[in-house]
C-alpha cells in the first residue's frame, strides 16, 4: 500500500472521529457506541497498567481522552448537546477505565461501582431515546 493511499485513508477515519453524532433518534446505534466507549477507556488505563500504577493509569486514560478527544469534539460545537454529548462520552471512557483497573487489582467494590454506573448511564440514556 503506497504511503499516499495509507494517509487518505487515515485522514477518512479521523474526518469520521470528529464529526459529532449523538443519536438522538436511535437508542441502539447511541448504546452501541457508548458501549464502545467503555471499551476505549479499559483499553487505555490497560495499557497504562503497564508502565504506571493504577491510580495514575485511571487518571491518565480518563483524563488523557477527554483532554485530546472530548473537548476538541466541544470546541467544534459548542453548546448544551455538544456539552451533553462529550461529557456523556468522558463518563464512559471513566468507566471503563475503572473497570480495568479493578479487575487488574482485583477491587470488587470498585468493578461492581463501575459496571452500575456503565449500566444506569446505558439505561438512562437508552430511555430517554425510546420515549421520542
Amino acid at each position: 500500500m503506497m504511503i499516499t493511499e495509507i494517509w487518505f485513508k487515515a485522514r477518512i477515519v479521523l474526518a469520521e472521529l470528529a464529526r459529532p453524532g449523538a443519536q438522538r433518534e436511535n437508542w441502539f446505534a447511541w448504546a452501541a457506541g457508548q458501549t464502545a466507549h467503555v471499551a476505549i477507556g479499559a483499553v487505555l488505563a490497560g495499557a497504562m497498567l503497564f508502565v504506571m500504577p493504577p491510580g495514575w493509569a485511571f487518571a491518565v486514560a480518563a483524563l488523557g481522552y477527554a483532554g485530546l478527544k472530548e473537548v476538541p469534539d466541544y470546541l467544534r460545537a459548542p453548546g448544551w448537546a455538544g456539552a451533553r454529548d462529550s461529557v456523556q462520552d468522558a463518563l464512559f471512557v471513566t468507566a471503563g477505565a475503572a473497570l480495568a483497573v479493578a479487575i487488574s487489582g482485583a477491587h470488587e467494590r470498585l468493578f461492581f461501582v463501575a459496571v452500575c454506573a456503565a449500566f444506569f448511564g446505558l439505561s438512562l440514556g437508552i430511555h430517554g431515546r425510546i420515549r421520542r
